[in-house]
């Protein structure tokens, strides 16, 4: 798959294959099953679920060039994608700024343009939760990656809305903050059913977390051994490797 980054904004990194993975190991995805990429970025995480699985994909983002790229990604690699230009957050569903694979506005049979009809099946997000270190000088690249434009609690609220009965939220977070994002999950009716962490190395504490979570669940939670992202001689882990070759992507620098 060919995918176009900005040369100088945000790039997608190692998370969102590793999410990628995730999702396809332990959701039972079907062809046509409704998916939503949140802050989909360049596309990334739904594209490749849409290529394996024939998903019936829609990506939502708030900055316009990441629309376009997601945009310019489906279509570089000829898959139907309804892609949304909205806040997650606010009232998007009523109808604004959606485009499909064609780049042409279009308004489906429940009156909303571009949105199902029905809740979604499933929800992925790899979202902005980084908040020590400060905020990048870079305004696309901080509103990618910074936890100040991401309220947890309102997006767990949120995704539990959107989807349907037994529908899934699929998303990787800040280890650290597992507690919060457990508690917010709960809260708003999302069961985790599924986690593992992630590691940079085998000697260092777990970095991101993996989570999917159910909406009405009652199975109690699996937790999947420790996954590391490299060895520590710093060189990548088996799982890396088999990851980033099923991923099959080729970057291409792109100015917007």
């Amino acid at each position: 798959m060919k995918l176009f980054q900005l040369k100088d904004g945000y790039r997608y990194n190692s998370d969102s294959l590793f999410l990628w993975d995730f999702a396809r190991k332990n959701c039972s995805f079907k062809a046509s099953q409704s998916l939503l990429d949140v802050g989909c970025g360049c596309g990334i995480l739904g594209l490749l679920l849409a290529r394996d699985f024939n998903c019936a994909l829609s990506c939502i983002d708030i900055q316009p060039q990441n629309c376009e790229l997601a945009q310019i990604n489906a279509q570089a690699n000829d898959i139907k994608a309804s892609i949304i230009c909205a806040d997650f957050f606010k009232d998007w569903e009523s109808g604004n700024s959606v485009e499909n694979s064609a780049g042409n506005s279009k308004e489906n049979s429940a009156g909303n343009f571009g949105i199902p009809s029905q809740n979604f099946e499933r929800i992925i997000c790899n979202p902005p939760f980084y908040d020590f270190g400060g905020e990048n000088k870079n305004a696309h690249k901080n509103t990618s990656r910074n936890a100040s434009s991401f309220d947890i609690s309102a997006f767990a609220s949120k995704c539990s809305k959107l989807l349907a009965p037994k529908g899934e939220l699929v998303l990787c977070y800040d280890a650290r903050l597992v507690d919060r994002l457990l508690q917010a999950l709960l809260e708003a009716g999302l069961k985790p059913i599924k986690l593992a962490f992630l590691h940079s190395k085998p000697s260092k504490p777990a970095n991101v977390v993996l989570v999917v979570a159910k909406k009405g669940a009652k199975s109690p939670l699996c937790v999947f051994g420790s996954l590391f992202a490299c060895n520590e001689s710093g060189t990548h882990s088996d799982f890396a490797k088999e990851v980033f070759i099923k991923a099959d992507l080729i970057s291409v620098d792109l100015i917007i």
